[in-house]
C-alpha cells in the first residue's frame, strides 16, 4: 500500500512538472518573440518558495504545484489575480482610478511598446494559445518517441478464437481457423486481421450490406468465406467476437497480483479454475468476474506446468462496476520503425487521444471517467508500475487533456482570454471594459472552483472504495 502511494506521488510529480513547464514555456517564448516584458515565470501557484531573477524576469517555484503562470507587464486584470494568489498586496483593485494609477506606476520604467495590452491583437492571441498548443506538441513528440524507441507491437498469430453467436460465427468462422488473407490482403499478425475486419457492416439502415472476403486454413484445407452480416445491427464491427488464440504473458505490473502469484514474462496461461483458456479474452472474462475471489491459475514455463492461486484485485471499471484484475499484458513482438513512420504514428495517436477526450465533453463517457489530483496520481503511479514507456504515454494523454481544457472559453483559462480578444476585435479594437472582465473572471473562477470541488469529492469517493 505504501509502495503504491509513493509510486503515485512520484508519478504525479513526474507527469505534472513537464506538462506545466512546457505549457508556460509556450506563453513565455511567444512573449519574448513579440518583445513583451515578462515579470514572472512561475512553476506552481500561490506563495513563492524559491525565486531568482535573471535579467528582467523573476523565475519562481511556488507552493501549490497545480499549474503555473507567466506574468506579463500590462496584462491588466490577470496581474492583479496573480498578485492576489501570491499574497502580494495591491492597495486598490484594477478598474478603479486608483488601481489603474497604481498599475501604471508599477510599469512606469517599462517602454510602452513592451506592455502586453499595446501589442497587436494577433500577437496577444498567439501568446494565449501558445501554451495549450505546446502541450499538444509535447504529446505528439512523446507518442512519436515511444514508437521510435519501442517499435510497433505485434501479436504473432492469426489463429482465431470465435465467440458463439457473434457476427464472426454467423459468417462461418470457427475457432481454430487460421487467417491467410482478409479483403484480398495477406495477413501475418493479428493486427493485420483486425485492420482488415475493422470496418462496420454498415453505418445506417439505408446503407447496403457490405461483404468482406477472407481466406482461412481449417484442418489443413484452405477455405474462402464472405462475411456478409446481413442480419447484423447497425454499428456492428466485423471483428467483434474474434480474438487471437494466444495466451503468452508479456508485461507484468510491479506489485500487481500476477507478480505476487509468481507469473513471469514468457509464461503461457493454459487454464483458469481447471477450465482451458485459449485467448486473453477468455482470461479477462474469468478474472473480471472474480474480484477478490480466489482463482486457480495453470501455466507453462519452459515446458513445465505450474499452478497457483490468486485473488484478482477489485477495481472499478468505467461504468463503476467492480471487476477483477491481475495486471498482465499480452506478449508482443516488436518491429522497429524509422523516424518518419514514428512521427506518423505519433500524430495518429495524438489525434485519437483528442477524439477520445472530446467524446467525454460530448457526454459519450460516464462521469466516472472524471479524475482529479488523487485519481491522476493514482493513474500516474499505475502506469509507472507497468513501465516507463507506459508512463510516458500517460504523460502524453495528460498533456492532450490540458490542451483541450485550457482552450475552453472560460475566463481565467486561455480560451477565456481568446474570447475577450475576439470581442475586442468585433468591437473595432475597443477592449472589453475591465469591470465586465472582472465580473466574468469571477464567474469563471467560481465555475472552476465548483468543478474542482466536485472532482476532488469524486476522487475521494472513488479512491476510498465507495
Amino acid at each position: 500500500m505504501i509502495y503504491n502511494v509513493l509510486m503515485g506521488l512520484l508519478g504525479f510529480a513526474l507527469a505534472l512538472v513537464p506538462v506545466v513547464v512546457i505549457h508556460e514555456l509556450g506563453h513565455f517564448l511567444f512573449c519574448k518573440l513579440f518583445g513583451v516584458y515578462v515579470k514572472t515565470f512561475s512553476i506552481g501557484i500561490g506563495p513563492k518558495i524559491l525565486r531568482r531573477r535573471l535579467g528582467e524576469t523573476e523565475y519562481v517555484i511556488s507552493a501549490i504545484p497545480f499549474g503555473g503562470y507567466v506574468k506579463m507587464a500590462g496584462e491588466g486584470l490577470m496581474e492583479e489575480i496573480q498578485d492576489t494568489g501570491t499574497w502580494e498586496e495591491r492597495k486598490y483593485p484594477l478598474g478603479t482610478e486608483e488601481g489603474n494609477r497604481e498599475a501604471a506606476d508599477l510599469d512606469e520604467d517599462i517602454p510602452p511598446e513592451r506592455l502586453f495590452f499595446n501589442r497587436p491583437a494577433w500577437q496577444r492571441g498567439l501568446v494565449f494559445i501558445a501554451g495549450p498548443f505546446f502541450n499538444l506538441i509535447l504529446a505528439f513528440l512523446v507518442f512519436s518517441w515511444v514508437v521510435l524507441s519501442q517499435g510497433i507491437g505485434h501479436i504473432p498469430t492469426t489463429t482465431a478464437v470465435v465467440t458463439e453467436e457473434s457476427l464472426a460465427a454467423e459468417s462461418g468462422l470457427e475457432t481454430g481457423d487460421v487467417f491467410i488473407s482478409v479483403d484480398g490482403q495477406d495477413v501475418a499478425y493479428w493486427e493485420d486481421v483486425q485492420e482488415g475486419l475493422f470496418p462496420l457492416t454498415r453505418t445506417s439502415e439505408d446503407d447496403p450490406v457490405a461483404t468482406i472476403p477472407v481466406t482461412v486454413e481449417r484442418n489443413g484445407e484452405r477455405i474462402d468465406l464472405e462475411l456478409t452480416g446481413a442480419g447484423a445491427p447497425v454499428g456492428e464491427y466485423w471483428a467483434r467476437g474474434l480474438s487471437p488464440w494466444y495466451t503468452t504473458v508479456g508485461m507484468i505490473q510491479r506489485g500487481g497480483k500476477a507478480e505476487q502469484l509468481g507469473l513471469r514474462t514468457g509464461d503461457t496461461i493454459i487454464a483458469l479454475d481447471g477450465e482451458p483458456v485459449r485467448s486473453f479474452a477468455d482470461i479477462s472474462r474469468v478474472v473480471s468476474a472474480s474480484p477478490d475471489v480466489p482463482v486457480e491459475v495453470t501455466w507453462l514455463r519452459d515446458g513445465q506446468q505450474m499452478q497457483g492461486i490468486v485473488s484478482p484485485q477489485a477495481v472499478d471499471d468505467i461504468s463503476g462496476e467492480k471487476v477483477g484484475r491481475i495486471s498482465i499484458a499480452i506478449m508482443q513482438e516488436r518491429e522497429s520503425v524509422g523516424p518518419l513512420q514514428a512521427a506518423g504514428l505519433g500524430l495518429r495517436a495524438t489525434t485519437a487521444t483528442i477524439v477520445g477526450v472530446k467524446d467525454f465533453f460530448l457526454h459519450k463517457l460516464s462521469l466516472d471517467a472524471v479524475g482529479g489530483p488523487l485519481r491522476i496520481a493514482q493513474a500516474a503511479g499505475e502506469t509507472l508500475r507497468w513501465s516507463f514507456t507506459t508512463f510516458l504515454n500517460f504523460v502524453a494523454f495528460f498533456s492532450v487533456n490540458l490542451f483541450l481544457l485550457n482552450l475552453l472559453p472560460i475566463p481565467v483559462l486561455d480560451g477565456g482570454h481568446v474570447l475577450f480578444l475576439l470581442f475586442e476585435v468585433l468591437r473595432g479594437g475597443k477592449p472589453v471594459p475591465e469591470r465586465l472582465q472582472a465580473i466574468a473572471t469571477q464567474i469563471g473562477l467560481i465555475i472552476l472552483l465548483l468543478f474542482m470541488t466536485f472532482v476532488i469529492v469524486l476522487d475521494v469517493w472513488k479512491v476510498s472504495g465507495h
